[in-house]
């Protein structure tokens, strides 16, 4: 191990210890020193962002108070922002493992404020996605972290738990984050010189350059190969067969539609014939 890496490494460590502490300052200290950490053109390992995952994992552990937790999500769920494009796969594949790794450890007066987590990540993927405009090879690699780990249709040591609250708000997660881009840029617009063009118009332009149906790709595989009817049925009902999604985003499934038998009620148990 050269110098720096060893400097690197021990700044780490450092750093991971207050993501740990029991006493707020000292967490928050650590979440703004890794945000500076995170910051840099060298390649960081895998181990590394594991490690940093496990340290905000424990930061999250320990916020309490509705507000500062809402705070704390969407200030870890927006760090990826600030990750080079050489790092951000690592770390949003650091941060699924991790979640998927340790969910079932998850008490119940604490699963709420990881379920705002996975809401405030995800948001977060498609706010980088958006800032890269939507570069197909930064959406290969985000659909490949959440068919491994999230959406993964066949590991069984991953909690279903996270599956359905995947399900339950990708849509509306996507949608919330076009809304508001979209307005931002609106406001944007409005402080400079009008060429004529309508909101509406722009907002129809903005809408077409999503490549959406590449972004359901994790949510058809989940339908095509999961081992859960009832993971299934979600996937079509909640997910792909939206009505509207068509429409406004030019969705078109490209598997076939939902299975008759997923939607068939469990038959009852024949009884016996008496003599």
């Amino acid at each position: 191990m050269s110098e720096a890496e060893q400097d690197r490494s021990q700044q780490l460590a450092a750093l991971l210890k207050k993501l740990a502490a029991n006493d707020r300052p000292a967490r928050e200290s650590g979440v703004e020193k890794l945000e500076q950490y995170l910051d840099t053109e060298e390649e960081i390992p895998a181990l590394d962002f594991l490690k940093m995952w496990k340290g905000l994992y424990y930061t999250m552990w320990m916020t309490d108070r509705p507000k500062v937790q809402q705070a704390m999500a969407t200030r870890l769920g927006r760090m990826q922002l600030g990750v080079g494009d050489h790092n951000v796969a690592g770390f949003v594949d650091a941060f699924w493992a991790t979640i998927c790794r340790d969910w079932n450890n998850i008490d119940v007066l604490r699963i709420d404020k990881y379920y705002l987590l996975i809401r405030r990540f995800v948001s977060g993927m498609f706010e980088r996605l958006a800032n890269s405009n939507w570069d197909q090879e930064m959406i290969t690699s985000f659909n490949k972290s959440l068919m491994e780990y999230p959406l993964n249709p066949k590991n069984t040591a991953i909690a279903d738990g996270i599956r359905y609250h995947m399900i339950d708000i990708f849509v509306e997660e996507f949608e919330k984050k076009m809304a508001e881009l979209t307005d931002n840029a609106g406001k944007k617009k409005d402080s400079e010189e009008s060429d004529g063009e309508s909101a509406e118009e722009e907002e129809d332009e903005e809408k077409s350059k999503v490549p959406f149906n590449e972004l359901m790709k994790p949510f058809e595989n989940l339908a095509q190969n999961s081992i859960s009817k009832v993971v299934k049925k979600r996937v079509y009902d909640e997910v792909l067969d939206l009505p509207h999604l068509e429409k406004v985003w030019g969705y078109k499934k490209s598997i076939g539609p939902k299975p008759s038998t997923l939607d068939e009620k469990a038959r009852p148990k024949k009884k016996a014939k008496t003599k």
